[in-house]
């Protein structure tokens, strides 16, 4: 039985294969870019540039990490729960530290990939300070001997960067008036791990 969904009519014409009475036919070349997918030639969107976004380095941070608490295996993997110690950033609109208390939520799959969840506390050096809540999100993955060194804090120091993948999705929330841009920005962040700190630059998506 066909489906109509009035609301969108690119649906009602992918579910269905014809259009509907209130709805445009799409053009022949927008016809194929839905049939066949985005081929990576933008020759076809001059008509309708789309701007490429880019990326520029907007801070770092440094936190000091508690030794892991295990929680167990659950249905996906290994939970892990980390505390954050203590920290700080610096960065091109501010710097300052990191109140303890931070959280990282881990989750280790079989091949000890890692999916990393974090939330935690931004104080800067301001008089008065603001306070700027940030969460990331993201996996850290690679060899499996690698990773193994890695959640070693005695051996992590010793691991080549290169080696392994540490990638992050980051946004950041304040009611601060001096800092409301950071609300709608976009960040990406690299990070690496030296002993019982975590290092990360973040990128900021233009």
């Amino acid at each position: 039985m066909k489906e109509h969904n009035p609301q969108n009519p690119l649906l009602e014409l992918a579910a269905n294969g014809t259009p509907t009475p209130a709805m445009k036919t799409p053009k022949k070349r927008d016809l194929d870019t839905m049939v066949n997918g985005f081929q990576g030639d933008a020759s076809g969107s001059r008509s309708f540039p789309i701007p490429k976004p880019s990326l520029e380095r907007d801070f770092q941070m440094c936190v000091q990490l508690n030794p892991k608490i295990s929680v167990g295996p659950g249905i996906w993997g290994q939970r892990n729960w980390i505390a954050f110690v203590s920290g700080h950033w610096n960065g091109r609109w501010g710097k300052g530290t990191v109140i303890p208390g931070g959280q990282d939520k881990q989750l280790v799959a079989q091949d000890l990939s890692t999916h990393v969840e974090t939330n935690y506390l931004l104080q800067t050096h301001d008089h008065p300070p603001a306070f700027i809540a940030v969460r990331t999100e993201g996996w850290r993955v690679g060899p499996r001997e690698v990773l193994e060194k890695l959640d070693d804090p005695m051996q992590s120091d010793e691991v080549d960067p290169k080696s392994y993948s540490f990638r992050l999705y980051i946004h950041m929330e304040t009611g601060d008036t001096r800092y409301l841009h950071l609300n709608t920005g976009m960040w990406i962040g690299s990070g690496i791990r030296r002993g019982t700190e975590i290092i990360y630059d973040a990128y900021r998506v233009l």
